[in-house]
């Protein structure tokens, strides 16, 4: 029942994720370690087939390293004139609190780097359309502060907000300069989660989410035409929706398990 329900709100929320164009956002860490020597292994799935793996682990109380990775393959053929491709990581450090025996928040900063390519048409109601080939190579900065609420033994849900300094060390359409070397996003998540198994949360080793967050830039309104931006700024600052489903895996509840008494009898 629960994992139907997951992949339902996954499938009902399909819509929140538009074409993109060379910033591919990351989705919010909002790790569940709640204790030392605790870890997670996340594999995410973007709903455009772009793939994320991130690792999370906590060597003392109440603090947290972490590394992640996305790509997003180029499956098209060399002759098409539409495609999105990219490779990224991030890394960071942050700390984490319980409130209770319900609430866990925490924090995070970091960096991180990417390359991403863009090329589609636009096409004009008059004019013939237009055909954009974006190339980018960009450094990040981050800070994300979460709130996760435990509702059960399984369930748990909350939200995450991001917000990232992206700064263009390389950006250029069909080869030329573009005018935009920097931009700052702000990134809001939110999230569903349920924990396989049996018995209590710290006993359930896998875990499933759906999450559904946006990016959109800082400063930058949609519908403003008083504003003339420079030729393909104004494709780089829209906003951008996204969608993921991911498993998690919590090697700490392996081993407690193989270390309770009895265990293995």
């Amino acid at each position: 029942m629960n994992q139907r329900l997951l992949f339902l709100l996954g499938a009902g929320f399909g819509l929140l994720l538009p074409g993109c164009v060379v910033y591919m956002p990351m989705q919010c860490a909002a790790p569940q370690i709640t204790d030392k020597k605790q870890g997670e292994l996340t594999l995410s799935t973007y709903l455009n087939g772009r793939a994320e793996l991130a690792g999370t682990y906590s060597p003392v109380r109440h603090l947290l390293v972490r590394a992640a990775i996305s790509n997003l393959r180029d499956n098209s053929n060399p002759k098409d004139t539409t495609y999105y491709r990219g490779h990224q990581y991030d890394l960071g450090v942050g700390t984490y609190w319980l409130l209770g025996h319900r609430w866990l928040v925490g924090g995070l900063g970091g960096f991180g780097q990417a390359r991403s390519n863009a090329a589609f048409n636009r096409s004009g109601i008059i004019f013939p359309s237009t055909h954009y080939e974006y190339d980018a190579r960009y450094n990040k900065v981050f800070g994300e502060v979460y709130g996760t609420f435990q509702a059960s033994e399984a369930v748990s849900f909350g939200a995450a907000y991001r917000v990232t300094q992206v700064n263009f060390t390389s950006l250029t359409d069909l080869h030329g300069p573009v005018d935009l070397s920097s931009m700052t996003r702000s990134e809001p998540m939110i999230y569903f989660r349920v924990r396989l198994g049996d018995g209590p949360t710290e006993d359930r080793p896998v875990q499933l989410q759906a999450a559904w967050g946006s990016s959109t830039t800082f400063g930058y309104v949609e519908n403003d035409s008083y504003i003339t931006y420079p030729a393909g700024v104004r494709d780089l600052k829209q906003g951008r929706g996204y969608t993921t489903i991911g498993i998690t895996l919590f090697p700490h509840c392996l081993f407690r398990k193989a270390q309770l008494p009895g265990a293995g009898r």
